[in-house]
């Protein structure tokens, strides 16, 4: 304490009271192949829907990884795992639009959230890209993770609706030809997109546009019969549009529709000008997805219609409105704020071919109201721009560009493409500027419109260009494990080792479990040693020999004798899996009813879960063989269940350490104290000091003895 100057009163406090705690001995560690997930990086997964939930179920290349780490996780609830991939997985991607669909994939690999963010967000170190090649052909969106089941998702975006208002010219309309044309200060690129109902004034009704060829040219048909005249100096009036849903009232035309059938045809109708394929038709009360758009007058549907109808109204949505509660996206109370307009989108993530769900067209995720403007939040303060959102909360895609939405351009077929609104520039159609997506809200800049850019239909893609790639070498899966080699970086007390080959199991003991001395390695022969060998004896000798080629002499690794056949419950089918994932599974178990220096082996704790039966079941003479080649036996009695009956480490000598709850309890103990001695580090080596180290550890050995982990002991400092 700090010498005082004068006289005073100086108060400190210094905690004496380091006591030992408890460490902890039944976290798991595991590396292996999965379809799905973050590559090379550790997930902390806690049963088996969690794992499911990260890196998606089995399939025939990978079920033994599966379920290894899925039967350990039958036992207890903290488990490890890494991906293990090559580099001939690629994330699926979004096309950009219909020509993107046959362009040749770029190979891109997003293997961790980190990688995502250095290689592709330019707000962080990446940039728009990432500095692939081919990027283009990428699309704006790609899978989260490589791997075949990206190839399933679809994306579809609902742009904000559009409120009515008033031309800024006058119009005349012939009505033989359709032609509208304006005056001098007409803004039709401006104002007009393909598909729009206009109300000119004194018309009984609607008209909608079929086309813009300038600022003051346009044609439009008429949706009621009874206007056949020519219309001369009329005002007009622009109505709401909406790509969420449009009334029978804006779209032209009646229909007629056949019981069992699923063609639309269409009297006087646009279909071409008003639908777009994926959209939802509603005739007769009945809605139906349009597949095809044959002609202006001919739609065909996904599913048949039930009744029949005559002269009908027509109706669209978009396909996904009954994902979103909250009705059609608008303008944001951030960019009303601004005094900006239509920034908002809804986007919906689907599962197109069913992999995912199990049923086709399945809506993955529903984001509502986000917003295309950067740096918008909503009212509680969260970050609603599209971009950013995306990336936090969804599971399944990452954000690579803006997407080209168009909406003003000057073709005659509805089409969501038209103009590039991307890369948070101003887009510029006719004399007016728009807000790009990616823009600031804030209402400063050139443009002369205060909306942001935005499309007239809804815009959906399709992912292409994922793989799984050919499964992991030896040298993919080791490097996964490395992750777990440093024990000041990962607590992990058990280690998998699924049904990786000698090679692996010799890199785990060694650099892992043998480095660290704080966990224990588990593995089990190779499926052909045991499955498929009618031959008891045969069996014993393969697994014995499989046990001389990892050929490890320590104390560190446990070996079991097989393999357990067990009903795999997403692929509704048996399958054979090593039993390493159960044997230290029955290690965490003991740690939760007993004590890590107990035996997991016997009737009482070596249950093993999940057994249909095993492929080799070894009687007394091949469990004593197996025994003194430090094999532990798993065994199936009659009425008695599968029990682990031997609880031997690989230590060769002659040791205490050649029993696995000895291991365990010298790995608690060293694990324990150290952690409690290291903040006696950088004191004074005085008998003050090495006192205190001895109170702090002796109360801990004595609740051990009293456990009955140890019969005595000593500390000496």
């Amino acid at each position: 304490m700090a010498f005082q100057v004068s006289p005073g009163v100086n108060t400190s406090e210094i905690d004496l009271t380091n006591v030992v705690v408890a460490a902890g001995t039944s976290v798991g560690g595991f590396a292996g192949r999965f379809n799905w997930g973050p590559i090379e990086q550790i997930s902390l997964v806690t049963d088996q829907d969690n794992l499911v939930d990260v890196f998606q179920k089995p399939d025939d290349n990978n079920f033994e990884a599966f379920y290894t780490a899925a039967n350990f996780l039958a036992y207890t609830s903290a488990l490890n795992v890494v991906r293990a991939a090559n580099t001939t997985s690629s994330n699926a991607a979004a096309p950009k639009n219909a020509a993107a669909n046959t362009a040749t994939y770029v190979n891109v690999q997003t293997t961790t959230v980190e990688s995502y963010y250095n290689t592709f967000d330019p707000e962080q170190s990446g940039a728009i890209g990432g500095g692939v090649s081919g990027f283009a052909a990428l699309g704006p969106f790609m899978a989260k993770w490589a791997g075949d089941l990206g190839n399933s998702l679809k994306m579809s975006i609902c742009p904000a609706d559009r409120p009515s208002v008033t031309g800024t010219s006058t119009v005349t309309w012939t009505a033989s030809t359709g032609v509208l044309e304006g005056t001098a200060s007409s803004l039709f690129l401006d104002e007009l997109r393909v598909g729009d109902a206009i109300k000119i004034t004194d018309e009984v009704g609607y008209h909608i546009v079929a086309g813009i060829t300038d600022l003051n040219t346009a044609s439009v048909f008429a949706t009621s019969s009874s206007d056949t005249a020519d219309a001369t100096a009329k005002a007009f009036t622009i109505q709401k549009r909406s790509a969420f849903s449009t009334t029978s009232t804006f779209i032209k035309g009646t229909a007629v529709t056949t019981a069992d059938s699923k063609v639309v045809t269409g009297t006087g109708t646009m279909f071409d000008k008003q639908f777009v394929v994926g959209d939802t038709i509603v005739i007769g009360g009945e809605s139906h997805r349009v597949n095809s758009i044959t002609s202006n007058t001919v739609i065909g549907t996904s599913t048949k219609f039930n009744a029949a109808n005559a002269t009908a109204a027509i109706a669209r949505e978009w396909e996904y409105k009954g994902a979103f509660s909250t009705g059609a996206p608008t303008t944001s109370t951030f960019a009303d704020d601004k005094d900006m307009a239509q920034d908002e989108i809804h986007v919906a993530i689907i599962d197109e071919n069913g992999d995912w769900s199990g049923t086709k067209g399945e809506v993955l995720e529903a984001h509502a109201n986000l917003s295309v403007a950067s740096a918008s939040r909503d009212g509680q303060g969260e970050d609603i721009f599209y971009k950013n959102f995306i990336n936090k909360y969804s599971k399944y895609v990452w954000w690579l560009d803006h997407p080209t939405m168009g909406g003003h351009g000057t073709t005659d077929t509805a089409v969501a493409g038209n103009d590039t609104a991307g890369n948070g520039t101003l887009v510029t159609d006719g004399t007016a500027t728009f807000r790009a997506w990616g823009a600031t809200a804030d209402a400063s800049g050139t443009q002369t419109s205060d909306t942001f850019e935005n499309a007239s239909f809804p815009l959906s893609l399709s992912f292409n260009g994922g793989t799984d790639g050919t499964g992991p070498s030896d040298a993919d899966i080791i490097r996964a494990y490395d992750l777990m080699a440093s024990a000041e970086d990962v607590d992990l007390s058990l280690v998998l080792c699924g049904n990786h080959s000698s090679t692996v199991i010799r890199h785990v003991i060694d650099n892992i479990a043998d480095a660290r001395k704080d966990c224990v390695a588990f593995f089990s022969p190779e499926k052909a040693d045991v499955v498929g060998v009618t031959d008891s004896s045969t069996a014993t000798d393969n697994v014995i020999d499989f046990r001389d080629t990892v050929n490890k002499n320590s104390s560190y690794a446990v070996m079991d004798s097989g393999y357990k056949y067990q009903f795999d419950k997403h692929a509704d089918k048996f399958r054979y899996v090593p039993l390493n994932g159960d044997t230290a599974g029955t290690c965490a178990q003991t740690d939760q009813v007993r004590d890590p220096f107990f035996s997991p082996a016997g009737f009482t704790r070596g249950q093993i879960k999940g057994v249909v039966k095993l492929p080799y079941n070894p009687k007394k003479a091949e469990r004593d063989k197996l025994y003194q080649a430090q094999i532990n036996p798993v065994v199936s009695f009659p009425g008695e269940g599968t029990i682990l009956f031997g609880d031997k480490t690989q230590l060769t000598k002659p040791s205490a350490f050649d029993r696995i709850n000895v291991r365990r309890l010298f790995i608690l103990l060293e694990k324990a104290i150290s952690n409690a001695a290291k903040f006696q580090m950088f004191e004074f080596n005085d008998e003050f000091t090495r006192s205190q180290f001895v109170a702090m550890v002796e109360p801990f050995l004595r609740d051990i003895q009293g456990r009955g982990g140890i019969q005595d002991f000593r500390v000496v400092c």
